[in-house]
């Protein structure tokens, strides 16, 4: 049964987002799949227990839907942070615009944020990206969230499927292998039992402590890596400080850094610092996440900008 959420208010992002010069359509649109997103209006999911959602248009106009008695403003608020209206990109813009890889994307894309989810859906992400083409890995994600099926019903909007929760997923883990995710199906019961039990903290107790120390604390579930936390930290947190290197990263920037594959990491922390993490989310949506043959062919044309046509994380919503 759909939950039932309760129009609790209305408000126009459109003043902030334009202040910022934040583009709600690359915000709202990458990393996307088309039940949350159409090309005009995203629903955002807010919270998973109890369920809140934004409906937010490329515009700036939104509507908050929760059980009654939820409080708008802070609601808001956590829309707006979501969103990365707070968010002052200028020092990776800065970085980028004089960087081989990224210059041609601070130029075109220099409106766009991550949108930041719950640490639980970024840990499922980034899961999901272990060993997996994007196309492969957010294949899975779609599987999975149609697969538990959990709905909320917002007044006279519509139905809107929402992630599974960390309980959903322990009480019918058998969904996580029928989606496709094979050996990651562990530790993503691995992760849900270690926020169940609080082995893994919640995100404003990791928000308080080092980067280090929260990739620690995440690297604590067996199966989840450095790369893993790192992904999910940027997603959830928008903690930028520690890069998530793979092995198209690494391939890629030894080309266009002229370092070794074992040097990149120094190397990459070095060039962006604390805005590390946000790099790489960028260089994945510059380059559309092509398989590694491909985005180094893309790499020595100089092409360098999502292309139209891929299935990409620009263009997911399209597909999926």
């Amino acid at each position: 049964m759909a939950a039932r959420l309760r129009l609790v208010g209305r408000v126009d992002l459109g003043e902030a987002a334009a202040r910022r010069r934040v583009d709600l359509f690359k915000v709202l649109s990458v990393y996307n799949f088309s039940f949350w997103f159409d090309g005009a209006v995203a629903r955002v999911v807010l919270e998973l227990e109890p369920p809140a959602v934004a409906v937010v248009s490329v515009k700036g106009e939104a509507a908050l839907y929760a059980q009654e008695g939820s409080d708008p403003a802070e609601l808001e608020g956590r829309l707006a942070a979501a969103l990365g209206l707070a968010e002052d990109a200028s020092g990776f813009l800065q970085v980028a615009s004089g960087d081989p890889l990224l210059a041609p994307f601070a130029r075109e894309w220099g409106g766009w944020r991550v949108r930041s989810s719950s640490l639980w859906w970024a840990l499922l992400v980034a899961v999901c990206q272990q060993n997996a083409s994007f196309r492969q890995g957010w294949s899975m994600l779609a599987r999975l969230v149609r697969s538990y099926g959990r709905r909320a019903e917002l007044e006279g909007a519509g139905e809107v499927l929402l992630p599974p929760t960390h309980r959903d997923v322990l009480g019918d883990p058998s969904r996580l292998a029928a989606s496709g995710l094979g050996y990651r199906a562990r530790t993503v019961v691995g992760v849900a039992e270690a926020l169940s039990s609080g082995r893994v903290p919640p995100e404003e107790e990791l928000a308080r402590v080092g980067a280090e120390e929260a990739e620690a604390l995440l690297r604590s579930v067996r199966g989840v890596g450095s790369y893993t936390a790192r992904l999910a930290l940027a997603l959830s947190l928008r903690r930028y400080e520690l890069p998530p290197i793979d092995r198209w990263v690494r391939a890629i920037a030894s080309r266009a850094y002229g370092v070794g594959e074992g040097e990149v990491e120094l190397e990459w922390r070095r060039r962006w610092g604390r805005w590390s993490a946000l790099a790489v989310l960028a260089l994945t949506v510059a380059l559309d996440a092509a398989p590694l043959r491909k985005a180094l062919e893309r790499l020595e044309a100089g092409r360098l900008l999502p292309e139209p046509g891929e299935v990409s994380p620009a263009q997911l919503w399209r597909y999926y």
